[in-house]
Formats: structure tokens, sequence, C-alpha cells
């Protein structure tokens, strides 16, 4: 199905048909297989994320991944330890909720 530059009828929810319903579910099934590229785009703008520190808060991700996984952490804990501040641009005092519920649907 081409979806370039197509958008639903409707202006209601309850007023969409099945084409806009299709039409909408092949826009999701696309946005959401973009989910991990859109991740690591975030996690490597934390190269200039919050100054002050000796290092960046992409090293910071780095650097815990890389001693979870030297620690004998599992692939899940060690890709959370990498992640977890993907949040702060968003949600600085609370960016591990944010990451917490990214990483929900796809870890144990």
């Amino acid at each position: 199905m081409d979806t370039s530059d197509k958008t639903v009828e409707f202006i209601q929810m309850k007023d969409g048909t099945y084409e806009d319903y299709k039409l909408l579910q092949q826009y999701e099934s696309e946005f959401i297989a973009g989910t991990a590229d859109r991740v690591l785009n975030h996690l490597l703008s934390l190269e200039n994320s919050m100054d002050g520190y000796k290092v960046s808060r992409l090293e910071h991700a780095l650097q815990c991944a890389t001693r979870a996984w030297r620690d004998g952490a599992g692939e899940e804990m060690t890709v959370a330890a990498l992640l977890h501040d993907i949040g702060d641009h968003l949600a600085p005092e609370n960016h591990g909720e944010l990451a917490a519920a990214v990483l929900r649907p796809y870890v144990s």
C-alpha cells in the first residue's frame, strides 16, 4: 500500500472508515519499525547534553553498559544501563522513568 502523502478523511475518530484505519495501521507499522533508530538517535544526542561533567552523558551511558556487561549482567540489563539516560532532554528530573517506559515493552 503506497501511503505517501495520504491522510484520513475524518476529523473525529468515531467517523473513521475501514480504509482510514487501514491507512493509519500502515503508518503506525512503519513508525514502530523505526523505534530502534529513534532510540539510538536519542542516545547519540547525549553527546551534547548537560555541561559541567568530565564526560558526556553518552560517555557515561557507554561506561555504564560496559561495566554492566563486564560484571556479567545479561543483555537486557546491559541495554537498560546503556539507555538509562535517554530521557534527559525531555524529562531531566525523571529521565529514568521515561527511559523505563520506553524499554518496558521490550524487556522482561
